[in-house]
């Protein structure tokens, strides 16, 4: 068996048990129970396969010492395709909410900050603990550190106190969220291509971050290419809204083979995050969102669970590698090979899950409770469609 076979196999019955166990748990709300998105489903599905990915990748670093996309195109795509799905996810839900409304942008910048910061800022205050601890509280120049400290809060940091493997405790996977936040504070400036003029303070928000995302782009830290991502999430909003015959056509199960097919095709694209493969993706993304649960796999109550901690599955399994295997070292990586170590995975999941479910508790949910009973949006009433009400 080679090492990819054996990689997905065990994925493929981690995420059998996953479901199984998180069936059990009492994390959806009824709200959530109602409606029948497979979005929520797809989120579980995608967090836990960067986790795969990231758990292949430390194998290759620790024993290389260099931390390299890995040769295999569909090792690496485990985590390139879900990356685009999410920054598609977030196209869908936060342009349809500009699309046929006039949103309150206060409210939304505000619920983005309460729903992504708090995790974020206790992973990089766990960060900040294990980088001193393993620089043994030996203090870089406090400029140096300010730097590093901004980058950080700015979701571009990558050493701490000069430590470079800082940026290996959330396995580099904090990239994303700049990403999100320059689509959120450009949300205003986009909502005039829709004839949907915001107040000026927020346009002028906008444009300042347009200004320094410009910047970003001629100094190579941001790639304009992965913004269509955002963009091609808006097509299902299209669909339902102008060629809504062709929804209960998306729904069957021909359109599910088609979803298939294409997430595969994906998958083994050498380039990641390239236009044709956005492309390949787009199409089942629309499919799915428009209510597709592909033969039933994203019906699963437990997927929905593990959808529902994503974010925190997402966010802090690089503390939990880096921690396992740089810092309590519980893997002899100059003995045992690659398939002892892939033998780890589902443990690896299962600690990632439950810890996410801790910090979705304890974190997460807390300052998401301030934003409920906001209107629905146009996308939760997309990702509920049947055909009998089309």
């Amino acid at each position: 068996m080679t090492v990819i076979a054996a990689l997905l196999l065990l994925y493929t019955l981690s995420i059998a048990l996953l479901n199984k166990l998180f069936s059990y748990s009492t994390l959806l709300t009824q709200q959530i129970l109602d409606r029948s998105s497979p979005l929520d489903a797809l989120r579980g599905i995608l967090a836990t396969s960067v986790v795969c990915h990231h758990f292949i990748t430390t194998y290759y670093w620790k024993t290389t010492g260099v931390w390299s996309r890995p040769d295999s195109d569909l090792l690496n795509n485990l985590g390139a395709v879900p990356v685009s799905l999410f920054f598609m996810i977030t196209g869908f839900l936060f342009l349809g909410k500009i699309y046929e409304s006039h949103p309150n942008w206060a409210k939304l910048l505000s619920s983005r900050v309460r729903r992504i910061m708090p995790l974020y800022l206790f992973v990089f205050a766990a960060l900040i603990l294990t980088t001193l601890i393993k620089t043994e509280f030996k203090f870089v120049h406090l400029g140096v550190l300010a730097k590093e400290t901004l980058k950080w809060l700015i979701f571009f940091g990558a050493s701490f106190n000069g430590f470079q493997d800082s940026i290996r405790m959330t396995a580099g996977a904090h990239w994303t969220l700049g990403y999100e936040w320059i689509f959120y504070l450009t949300l205003p400036l986009i909502a005039i291509l829709f004839r949907k003029n915001g107040p000026r303070a927020y346009l002028l928000l906008s444009l300042l971050t347009l200004a320094l995302v410009t910047l970003g782009f001629y100094n190579n830290l941001i790639k304009p290419s992965l913004f269509q991502l955002f963009f091609l999430g808006f097509i299902p909003i299209l669909i339902k809204k102008h060629l809504s015959y062709a929804v209960p056509l998306l729904q069957g199960k021909g359109a599910a083979f088609i979803a298939t097919i294409l997430i595969a095709t994906a998958l083994f694209q050498h380039e990641e995050y390239s236009t044709l493969q956005m492309l390949f993706l787009a199409v089942p993304f629309a499919i799915i969102s428009l209510g597709n649960d592909i033969f039933g796999l994203l019906k699963n109550r437990g997927l929905k669970s593990l959808g529902e901690v994503s974010y925190s599955i997402y966010l802090t399994h690089g503390l939990i590698l880096y921690w396992a295997f740089s810092t309590f070292n519980i893997f002899d990586f100059s003995k045992a090979g690659v398939f002892t170590f892939i033998a780890l995975l589902p443990v690896v999941l299962l600690v990632v899950s439950g810890t996410s479910v801790i910090t979705y508790l304890f974190i997460e949910k807390p300052f998401m409770s301030s934003n409920k009973n906001k209107t629905k949006p146009i996308s939760q009433s997309l990702s509920t469609a049947k055909p009998t009400n089309i």
